[in-house]
């Protein structure tokens, strides 16, 4: 997956969506495959029943989006399984 910026119309400027790696460059998912669409600002300015940049509802992005934060966060568990666990001493 990449990060790449697109124009959003709710929010009035760019914001960062993900790319799944089989898609040309420059291309975004469309809504022919609504679970690849993916905007990383979900919820900063979404206004609508419809995302108006991947033309899906946005109860659909909410859950894409839930969804790849859940796979980044055990991507990162696996990377580092135990960087939660690290206790810091008290200073005082």
């Amino acid at each position: 997956m990449r990060i790449h910026k697109a124009y959003c119309s709710a929010c009035d400027r760019e914001v960062e969506v993900v790319v799944p790696d089989e898609l040309p460059e420059g291309a975004l998912p469309s809504a022919q495959d609504p679970t690849a669409c993916i905007c990383l600002e979900y919820g900063a300015s979404c206004t609508g029943s419809l995302c108006p940049l991947f033309e899906v509802p946005t109860e659909q992005m909410e859950e894409n989006y839930l969804r790849e934060v859940a796979r980044l966060r055990e991507a990162t568990k696996r990377v580092s399984p135990d960087a939660g666990d690290r206790h810091q001493p008290d200073s005082g």
